[in-house]
């Protein structure tokens, strides 16, 4: 390469100039590209809110319908004395199916379960000190406070069922969970 006539080692140098160049942007953009498509801040506060929201649902400790002769439970029915019996239990969702620890900071919800035919509603907390706590923090207008936490609604169609009545229903579900 260098021993062609009429070349010298500068001219050599001066051609060199705009392939170190070009070699430099081509690499930068490697970087840059590789930087933009490798994530290394995962959110997985909506899995965890479906997951909790699912394990009430479809959970046949919780809110589940199980029928006492076959020992079968329908998902999607509720059985509305298990519902108002986890009013009275503070942390009944906790011991049978979920728990979060003795002193849960993580996550909160709020259960409501309207009857479509009576237009009756009933409430349930999950972690109510830390919904309570978490529920104003989740408007966007509050200063200091906004972004701390994330809301999550989630509505389900659902037959109550209540002694031996069945009628048409909707529970709502809303999880709060801290960033």
């Amino acid at each position: 390469m260098f021993n062609k006539k009429g070349k010298t080692i500068s001219d050599h140098l001066i051609l060199f100039i705009p392939k170190s160049v070009y070699l430099a942007i081509a690499f930068l953009s490697v970087v840059f590209l590789l930087r933009l498509l490798i994530i290394t801040n995962i959110d997985t506060s909506q899995t965890e809110a479906k997951v909790l929201t699912y394990r009430i649902y479809y959970s046949p400790n919780i809110l589940t319908y199980i029928d006492s002769d076959t020992g079968r439970a329908y998902p999607g029915m509720i059985d509305l004395q298990k519902f108002q019996r986890l009013e009275t239990s503070a942390n009944d969702m906790d011991i049978r199916t979920m728990t979060y620890g003795a002193e849960n900071r993580l996550i909160a919800a709020k259960l409501i379960l309207k009857n479509l035919e009576t237009n009756s509603e009933d409430i349930v907390f999950y972690n109510k000190d830390k919904y309570e706590y978490w529920e104003p923090r989740v408007l966007s207008t509050v200063e200091g406070g906004s972004g701390s936490v994330k809301s999550f609604t989630e509505q389900k169609y659902a037959l109550i069922k209540n002694a031996d009545k069945t009628q048409k229903g909707i529970l709502k579900i809303n999880v709060i969970i801290r960033k």
